[in-house]
């Protein structure tokens, strides 16, 4: 089956806007397989603020610092989103 980049990325924002960001992510993940690029960092921002919503903000730093990677100029909002996320450390569990 053929998906449509802009189907999937319509249904993955109306179940994040929906606050179904564990549905969402599903999708999101799906169209990065295989996308080096990550559309320019687009998807690791969309896949970051999924993450962050579940309140696993290790996975969001993490993804919103590939969106940065990909496009660093034009991901703005995701250095914010670091920056934002700066207390989400390892430390304690090197104690």
């Amino acid at each position: 089956m053929k998906y449509d980049f802009n189907k999937l990325e319509e249904k993955a924002a109306n179940l994040l806007g929906s606050g179904l960001p564990h549905e969402a992510i599903k999708i999101y993940l799906f169209m990065a397989d295989g996308d080096q690029s990550l559309d320019g960092g687009y998807l690791a921002k969309q896949i970051a603020q999924c993450y962050e919503e579940m309140k696993d903000f290790h996975a969001a730093k993490y993804w919103y610092g590939r969106a940065i990677e990909e496009n660093p100029c034009v991901r703005v909002d995701c250095v914010e989103a670091r920056k934002r996320l700066e207390y989400v450390t390892i430390d304690n569990l090197l104690k």
